[in-house]
């Protein structure tokens, strides 16, 4: 019995896993930093946690580390990150000198429940169905990435920067165009099944 927990514990455990495992622990680091407005500590955790990112998917084809729960896990420790990160820096009672806007908040935040709404209908009515991310979806993360990043920076760095508006609407219209994206890959999975 015991043999069979320890051989689950370290399919489960892969050095993969606790990659993610870390980076979903930075999340809450990354908010309390944020509210102190340590930004250039939370910018560090921010990079660090991108960095964990990168490592466990490299670790995870490259070793033969790939697990279901790493599947489910991943994902979950980017939105959650992402979505701390693109809330927080949203919020005007923070009062950094540069915030995301709060469209920009609002389309990015839509989407995702939007996808996640759309893949649940799919699978109800289809069955299970593997959804791989768009190179629209893929960009559309970079950009939110650099977004976070740029903001972080210029408060970090307290810089009054007006182009950042620009990246705002690149980064709005890329999220919105992969949203559309990924609502007719799943009607098309939905009708051709």
């Amino acid at each position: 019995m015991s043999t069979r927990i320890e051989q689950y514990r370290s399919a489960v455990l892969t050095t993969a896993n606790q990659l993610t495992i870390l980076r979903i622990i930075f999340v809450p680091v990354f908010i309390i930093l944020l509210a102190y407005h340590e930004i250039g500590w939370a910018l560090g955790t921010f990079v660090a946690a991108g960095i964990t990112d990168v490592l466990d998917g490299i670790i995870a084809r490259r070793f033969g580390q790939k697990t279901s729960i790493g599947a489910m896990l991943d994902p979950l420790a980017d939105k959650l990150l992402m979505t701390s990160s693109i809330l927080i820096l949203s919020l005007p009672q923070m009062e950094f000198h540069n915030l995301i806007p709060r469209w920009l908040m609002i389309v990015i935040i839509f989407r995702d429940m939007f996808i996640l709404l759309v893949s649940l209908l799919v699978v109800l009515m289809v069955g299970w169905r593997v959804f791989t991310p768009s190179p629209y979806g893929k960009a559309s993360t970079v950009m939110q990435v650099f977004t976070v990043l740029a903001v972080l920076y210029t408060n970090w760095r307290h810089l009054e920067v007006p182009e950042l508006n620009i990246l705002f609407y690149m980064t709005g219209l890329m999220t919105a165009f992969s949203g559309l994206h990924y609502l007719v890959r799943g009607l098309r999975q939905w009708h051709f099944q």
